[in-house]
């Protein structure tokens, strides 16, 4: 394993919910010995990515500072802002969008609507990569080699098994997901709320992430649902265009 992998896995460990860890449980999470483990830390330290408190380590201030530069930079976020402000004040649903990175999706924007209950999968949070409209709209997208070794390492679980028994049953299923260029769920996620997504492309067509509405069942049904798919596709090729749009160095 890389050095940087290594010390990305060390950063990856606090994702468990555990905001502070002493040294010795951070090298029992990554299995990296605890002399590696203390050089890491004192480089993290010096960087800012990690603080030291009484109690052990936890993020960082630099985290938060480069999360402020993403959230300002980010060219997803800019393509997107003023179509997904415009679908959540014409529906009055929640919106997530979602970005690929590696075997994870990520969400890297929550658009609240006042009064809806709050979603507890807002920015940042990881989306299982098998279930709910999310991801499956990215994963239809995927170039055939991408998916296959993405099943083929997976291929044990039960999400995966739910969505196509063999590789040639899953790749019957994101062809039609594929096809309709959306995807709908119910309750996958969340009991009672409904997940309506489309995927949004990058360079060379590769998928990027998608966009989703969510709402519960009885909020959602107040709409037609065709109108609704509507919307989501067409915020997805908006994002898609404004994407192609941005110029590189801002020239």
């Amino acid at each position: 394993m890389a050095r940087l992998d290594r010390i990305l896995d060390l950063l990856d460990s606090f994702s468990n919910g555990s905001p502070v860890a002493s040294a010795e449980e951070l090298s029992n999470r990554t299995g990296l010995p605890i002399a590696t483990t203390y050089r890491y830390i004192r480089e993290l330290v010096g960087a800012g990515l990690l603080v030291r408190l009484p109690s052990g380590y936890a993020p960082g201030p630099r985290i938060i500072e480069w999360d402020c530069m993403v959230r300002s930079n980010d060219p997803l976020l800019s393509a997107s802002r003023e179509v997904i402000e415009e679908l959540v004040a014409d529906t009055g649903l929640e919106l997530l969008l979602s970005q690929l990175y590696g075997d994870k999706v990520v969400n890297v924007h929550y658009e609240h609507r006042a009064g809806n209950p709050l979603l507890e999968q807002g920015r940042g949070r990881v989306m299982p990569m098998f279930r709910g409209s999310t991801s499956r709209v990215i994963l239809a997208a995927m170039r055939p080699r991408q998916l296959r070794r993405l099943y083929d390492a997976h291929t044990g679980d039960p999400d995966v098994r739910r969505i196509g028994e063999d590789w040639r049953a899953f790749s019957r299923a994101m062809a039609e997901v594929r096809k309709r260029g959306w995807f709908m769920t119910v309750g996958e996620l969340y009991n009672n709320n409904v997940g309506l997504s489309a995927p949004i492309f990058g360079d060379a067509g590769h998928v990027l992430g998608s966009v989703t509405l969510i709402s519960g069942q009885a909020r959602f049904q107040m709409f037609r649902e065709d109108y609704l798919r509507e919307r989501v596709v067409a915020a997805a090729a908006a994002i898609t265009d404004r994407l192609a749009a941005i110029a590189p160095n801002g020239s």
